[in-house]
């Protein structure tokens, strides 16, 4: 007969593996560094002359300095994206858990009459549900317009087709500008869900393991 101690304790489910792991780290911080270096960016286009951000919330010191931790953070941002989504492409973890697929759509309703209250009990899923794996497909989409609009705003000339395709050049600091919100508002929802889910899927972010509760009686 296990003990109360037994019966009550958790036990541990592996759910990332080590290079989902790495990679969604290095692209947490390659991020960090183009937002913020971003921002003083921002600030010196003549097209944002209404809003200016605090230097505080910059990073670079000045426009050269922006541009250098920007450009830098953008290699990295693309390297570990494209291995990222070579991976998920590729491995079984990423076909069953990450990627979005036909047999998710069924779950879509479901799941939205969840998180709007309408549906009470939680539908059943695996790791990710039908929304999740949805944004997850689609995060690289933004990622990709992100990295293309910045090489058309970084090389204009030797980038031309795609800096036309975007509207020009001013047009495509604009996209960027937006591309770059969309990415900066998924990271803002995913840490929101990160608080809610509790302390156990941080960690696993971290370890790989993630404490799970015994099945009920």
């Amino acid at each position: 007969m296990p003990t109360g101690e037994g019966v009550n304790q958790k036990a541990r489910e592996y759910q990332h593996p080590f290079i989902i792991r790495i990679t969604h780290w290095v692209n947490f911080i390659a991020l960090g560094i183009m937002v913020l270096s971003g921002l003083r960016i921002y600030n010196a286009s003549p097209i944002w002359e209404t809003l200016k951000i605090p230097p505080a919330m910059t990073l670079g010191g000045w426009l050269a300095g922006a541009r250098q931790w920007h450009f830098f953070a953008m290699w990295l941002f693309a390297a570990n994206g494209l291995l990222w989504v070579v991976y998920n492409l590729l491995s079984r973890h990423g076909r069953r858990t990450t990627i979005f697929s036909k047999a998710d759509l069924p779950g879509i309703l479901p799941m939205i009459q969840y998180y709007l209250r309408i549906r009470k009990n939680h539908p059943p899923v695996r790791k990710y549900n039908a929304l999740q794996k949805g944004a997850y497909t689609t995060v690289p989409l933004l990622a990709a317009g992100a990295v293309l609009t910045g090489l058309a705003i970084y090389w204009p000339v030797q980038c031309s087709p795609v800096t036309a395709f975007f509207g020009g050049y001013d047009t495509a600091r604009v996209w960027h500008f937006l591309f770059m919100a969309s990415l900066v508002l998924f990271l803002a929802g995913h840490l929101l869900m990160v608080v809610i889910a509790g302390w156990s899927n941080f960690v696993s972010m971290i370890t790989g393991w993630k404490k799970t509760p015994p099945p009920a009686d």
